[in-house]
């Protein structure tokens, strides 16, 4: 018996993917080490996104209809493809995690000062926690709404802060030095387009299968658009203190003040970016628990949800001691600790599979 018998369509793929490569890129703004040259590290790591996704859509295309777990254990075998499962289970797990204290930081600093972040964090997981147990199916068709939203949002904020805006701010082009500029669009490449490596769990469950790939890149490079314009237009607004800020795009948003009466629309801003984290919390959320059901064979998935919900709020709370570390991890030691992740498990296990010549289930050669 399938431990998910949801399907959902490509759009609703694609629409996911967006709103999980949303998730904490609106909070940690990418290609921040690279000042008012941004939106160029995000237009390089967006290349290097996109041939990751090659790489993962590559790997789920020769075994459609498997999830990473169980094309681990059909190229490695019960035992090494268990072991390599639970690696990145670990990955998905841990990224959850780190998600969630971003977006309880976020709450801490700029909206509920007073509020104890154990309990945020508890909040924001109970949510997510409800979506998983749903399925994969309801969480995409609530992105078609909240995903859409949200872009709507970006282009009302853009319109109105062009009167703020000074393109000057943007020049001189390429003022960074080049190894400082290739870094920081690896560091974008690997968070946030590089994440999307989760969706291997996902991607089995599209109901037409060989959509999967066009869906994926539509998905990663609609996302990569958006965070260049926003990317292009916080640094118009906010010129050199730019990377000074924490939440660029927070601040930009408080910028806006029509004939005093539209104003403090930065909290319609601050609710998108919350529900822009649930998806990318949700989405790696049920990928641990699914891939965990599958490697100790349970029935279901749902009776694990609330215990390993519990042990992410834990690693949120302790993980990450403070807002500077978790800027400095992210933009210093995630782009490192992900590659075996993101870039070697499905690169490996794909070309074992290949040299193996192992029979393709449901699939195709990619």
């Amino acid at each position: 018996m399938s431990l998910e018998n949801g399907k959902i369509s490509s759009f609703q793929l694609s629409v996911l993917i967006i709103g999980f490569i949303f998730g904490a890129s609106v909070i940690i703004a990418p290609g921040q080490g690279a000042g008012h040259d941004a939106w160029m590290a995000i237009a390089l790591g967006l290349t290097e996104g996109l041939l990751i996704a090659w790489i993962f859509t590559a790997l789920a295309r020769h075994f459609k209809g498997k999830t990473l777990v169980e094309i681990n254990s059909l190229v490695y075998g019960k035992i090494l493809g268990n072991f390599i499962s639970v690696l990145f289970i670990w990955y998905l797990f841990h990224l959850g995690a780190l998600v969630l204290n971003n977006y309880s930081r976020f709450l801490e600093l700029e909206l509920y000062p007073a509020t104890p972040k154990t309990l945020t964090l508890i909040l924001i997981m109970l949510v997510c926690a409800s979506s998983v147990r749903r399925g994969i199916e309801v969480l995409a068709r609530c992105s078609l709404i909240l995903v859409t939203l949200t872009i709507l949002m970006a282009i009302f904020d853009t319109l109105l802060v062009v009167p703020h805006m000074d393109l000057h701010n943007l020049l001189p082009i390429l003022d960074i030095p080049i190894g400082k500029l290739l870094w920081t669009s690896h560091a974008t490449a690997i968070f946030p387009f590089g994440d999307a490596v989760a969706f291997l769990m996902v991607l089995a469950f599209v109901n037409k299968p060989e959509k999967g790939r066009s869906a994926v890149f539509k998905g990663v490079l609609i996302a990569g658009l958006v965070l260049i314009g926003v990317a292009v237009r916080n640094a118009a607004v906010l010129g050199q203190m730019n990377p000074i800020y924490t939440y660029p795009t927070y601040i930009t948003a408080q910028v806006i003040d029509v004939g005093d009466v539209l104003t403090r629309v930065e909290v319609l801003v601050a609710i998108n970016l919350i529900t822009m984290g649930f998806f990318k919390i949700s989405v790696a959320y049920y990928g641990a628990v699914l891939g965990l059901a599958q490697v100790f064979n349970l029935r279901s998935y749902r009776p694990i949800i609330l215990p390993i919900g519990i042990l992410m709020v834990i690693l949120a709370l302790t993980n990450v001691s403070n807002t500077a570390e978790m800027f400095d991890f992210a933009n210093n030691g995630y782009p490192i600790y992900t590659i075996p992740f993101q870039i070697a498990i499905p690169l490996i296990t794909l070309l074992v599979a290949k040299l193996r010549k192992l029979p393709q289930i449901g699939g195709e050669q990619a």
